[in-house]
């Protein structure tokens, strides 16, 4: 018995778990039936616009449904319950995300790549840690969540003052369901970037990799397509950036481009938790402050949870979580997974550019023909 002990103490130490109450037992469980189980987190981004929100629902596409499918495939979970899979925040349909967390428990090695390689393009895999078996990734440190304006000459003086108004604990019963039975919470911080401030608004320069990812460009290259199968099998971490670069640089066909950027405003909301639209109902009374609709007196008004107000919640498409962090946890973003889900943005971007040029054009023919065609009818009166 004094040996069983002193090889659970020795495993603990040596892998770094710090198991608190019944997570003890749950180690010891599993390492007396001869498997070794642990919790992993990963950091997931994806782009909402084609999926029906995060959270599964029968016969529709969700991020929540993919990446589950993807992992039963796979073999790093056969029950969910079991496994013990819990995610951070289940956003909306057509919100954003980079940094959303999911969690679970497995006896497999994570292979970041090789998950990414089954997972459609617009959801990856960024980041993974090791958690205690007790982590739960909805119990945030900070969440931070990016909002994005594309209005012009809005009152941004008006905006930032509003911003303080809203900063500390605050009763927000009129930016939720009415019947929350928590609805207080807390915002940290609010920052307000406008093109005056971005610290990186130069031209975006890259290399575009046309039509479809890369994953499905690779076939007519053997020598490509084997060191890319080669890096879907094993993590490629930090550290192996230059041979990452040295796979997408040898991929790419195409000369540097550009994208001109957005006449963009952004609002970073910082916090622990939100309620369930808060952040898009906040953002409605941030666009009628900065289009000076109502004053910051108005505004006041709707954080008093006597008064009942029916706040519309703005686009969600316009909705980006930024970020998730947690105390004790530091994430290891994987490289290759970054750069590949970098290059498919970029992808999508200059195909919307190419696609908008076409259809300017047309627009701009359109225009002639109906212009010649008004010119000869007034010829012929």
């Amino acid at each position: 018995m004094k040996k069983l002990l002193k090889f659970f103490i020795n495993y603990i130490q040596e892998h770094n778990i710090f198991l608190l109450n019944n997570e003890y037992y749950v180690e010891i469980r599993f390492i007396l039936k001869g498997i070794v189980m642990k919790k992993i987190a990963l950091k997931i981004a994806y782009i909402g616009t084609h999926f029906n929100g995060f959270q599964r629902q029968p016969n529709l596409r969700t991020i929540e449904g993919e990446i589950i499918s993807v992992l039963e495939k796979l073999g790093y979970i056969h029950d969910l319950k079991k496994s013990k899979f819990q995610i951070a925040g289940r956003t909306d349909k057509g919100v954003h995300s980079l940094g959303n967390v999911i969690s679970f428990i497995t006896d497999k090695k994570i292979l970041i790549n090789q998950i990414n390689h089954c997972l459609p393009d617009d959801i990856q895999i960024l980041a993974k840690a090791p958690v205690r078996y007790g982590f739960k990734p909805r119990y945030a440190l900070m969440k931070h969540y990016r909002y994005m304006f594309f209005e012009e000459n809005l009152n941004i003086s008006a905006m930032e003052k509003l911003s303080k108004l809203f900063l500390g604990e605050h009763d927000f019963t009129n930016f939720s369901k009415r019947d929350q039975k928590t609805p207080v919470r807390k915002i940290d911080d609010i920052n307000i970037i406008t093109g005056k401030n971005k610290k990186n608004n130069d031209i975006i320069k890259y290399k575009p990799i046309m039509g479809q990812s890369i994953k499905y460009k690779l076939g007519n290259n053997k020598k490509l397509a084997n060191d890319f199968n080669e890096f879907v099998n094993k993590d490629v971490a930090i550290d192996n950036h230059e041979e990452s670069m040295r796979i997408f640089n040898e991929y790419d066909q195409f000369n540097q481009q550009g994208m001109d950027n957005f006449n963009s405003i952004f609002v970073d909301v910082y916090g622990e938790s939100f309620l369930w639209n808060m952040i898009r109902k906040m953002m409605r009374i941030f666009l009628l402050v900065g289009k000076n609709k109502i004053d910051l007196d108005e505004a006041r008004k709707f954080l008093n949870p006597k008064e009942k107000f029916n706040i519309k919640p703005l686009e969600s498409e316009n909705l980006i979580l930024m970020d998730i962090s947690y105390n004790n946890i530091n994430f290891k973003y994987d490289n290759y997974a970054c750069e590949g889900f970098r290059r498919y943005l970029i992808d999508n971007l200059f195909n919307y550019k190419m696609n908008h040029s076409i259809d300017n054009n047309i627009l701009n023919s359109m225009e002639k023909i109906l212009s010649n065609n008004n010119y000869l009818n007034n010829d012929k009166d």
